[in-house]
């Protein structure tokens, strides 16, 4: 065999094998870092309603809030959510920041999502957490200010709803500062807000 054929055969066996290693070799997770807005967005005036009582731009203010949007009904992908939140709520707490953020669940289901059974159903994930619900006008004005979209279709053979799955970072100043995705490393998030804050 002549070299220049085994050098072209140990090429080609090296980038098969490196190939091969990049398919099966698990590459490292990058911690997911929050997308902070350039500028706070203000939002506009609403009403929303708790079991506590109501809920208005001004609950907003006077410190940090983390807003996720969902629905008691959601098989899934909320229940996960809130179980997301409330690790981050308890490690915030861990370094000593837990009482200066307010943890808030929206229900785009009012239809379905009593007052009372949606504090229930967020108190069940930490006991701090808040939800609120209102008219499909009232929420718009919240949601379409965060980026938020949602969708309900209330068909007697096939209700439906869906919704963004985000979580929003309002400021003291009740400005809409930064968001993060769900499926989130909740050590190093915890980290981040905690400098920031």
């Amino acid at each position: 065999m002549g070299r220049p054929l085994l050098a072209l055969l140990l090429l080609g066996l090296g980038l098969l094998l490196g190939a091969v290693a990049a398919f099966f070799v698990p590459r490292p997770v990058v911690p997911q870092a929050i997308e902070w807005l350039s500028a706070p967005r203000s939002l506009a005036s609403f009403r929303l309603e708790s079991d506590q009582g109501a809920f208005t731009h001004q609950s907003l203010r006077g410190r940090w809030s983390i807003v996720l949007f969902g629905f008691m009904h959601c098989p899934d992908i909320c229940p996960t959510g809130l179980t997301q939140m409330a690790g981050l709520a308890a490690r915030l707490a861990e370094l000593g920041d837990g009482a200066e953020i307010a943890f808030v669940f929206v229900s785009v289901d009012p239809q379905r999502d009593s007052v009372a059974g949606l504090g229930q159903f967020v108190r069940h994930f930490d006991a701090s957490f808040r939800g609120v619900t209102g008219s499909e006008e009232q929420l718009l004005r919240l949601a379409s200010r965060l980026g938020i979209q949602f969708a309900v279709s209330p068909e007697p053979d096939g209700y439906t709803v869906a919704h963004s799955l985000t979580f929003s970072i309002i400021d003291p100043q009740g400005r809409f500062a930064g968001r993060f995705r769900p499926g989130f490393a909740v050590d190093h998030l915890a980290r981040e807000l905690s400098f920031r804050f």
